[in-house]
């Protein structure tokens, strides 16, 4: 039976400025914003900056790697089953992408079908031990990804600490930007339509500003806590 886990650091946030999220909302902006990604450094074929060959889930499983691009609503179903058996807070998808964005940033890496859930499985991994209070351990991450045995997710997640080199703190006003960025998705789009949504729709739905995007100068929030554990759990 799946564990209710809670979170104390969410109240620092003013509810007069940030509604808490829904979850399954904030899970279907990231995958819109995950396929676009993948759709976009398809054609680029840009050249990491590192080594970055052990994110692949081939490099794991030791097979033939993945070619085809994963639709919107694979990746949709792959973040909706992660969240019901790991039980996370909404606010997780927010952290999550915030270090996935870095991860790429710093390493020049493009997602694509063969690493994209090995990204995202190794930055869930981290963020939930910073904003969860009681986060799962990995070992329970086999579970949510099978393709995967717990040496792998603790390798992932050491590799991902050393990239970010351990900087895991996120400004009130980064999470707001992000948080609205995929709110304005959301509200640009008819969530849970049937007909599928086109490459063209998800970049446009990526690239329009939010209606409801903050100004940085009025976010009064104040910063998430610099320093939290980052221990490896197995």
């Amino acid at each position: 039976m799946p564990l209710r886990r809670c979170n104390s650091t969410s109240s620092i946030f003013s509810s007069s400025s940030i509604v808490r999220p829904s979850s399954e909302q904030l899970q279907y902006a990231v995958s819109v914003m995950i396929c676009c990604h993948i759709l976009k450094d398809k054609d680029e074929h840009q050249k990491p900056r590192l080594d970055v060959s052990f994110f692949r889930e081939s490099y794991f499983t030791e097979r033939d790697p993945v070619v085809e691009c994963p639709s919107l609503e694979e990746i949709f179903t792959f973040l909706q089953n992660v969240f019901k058996v790991g039980q996370f807070n909404a606010d997780n998808w927010i952290v999550t992408l915030v270090y996935t964005n870095r991860l790429l940033g710093l390493t020049g890496m493009s997602l694509n079908p063969d690493n994209w859930r090995p990204v995202v499985i190794g930055c869930l991994v981290v963020a939930q031990k910073v904003w969860d209070d009681t986060p799962l351990s990995n070992v329970d991450f086999t579970i949510l990804y099978p393709e995967v045995k717990p040496k792998h997710i603790n390798f992932l997640e050491n590799k991902i600490l050393i990239i970010l080199q351990y900087k895991l703190n996120i400004s009130a006003w980064l999470y707001a930007f992000y948080y609205f960025k995929l709110r304005g998705i959301c509200e640009n789009s008819s969530l849970f339509t049937k007909n599928p949504v086109g490459a063209q729709e998800m970049k446009t739905l990526l690239y329009n500003k939010p209606k409801s995007a903050p100004e940085k100068r009025s976010i009064t929030l104040i910063d998430l806590p610099k320093q939290r554990s980052r221990g490896i759990l197995s």
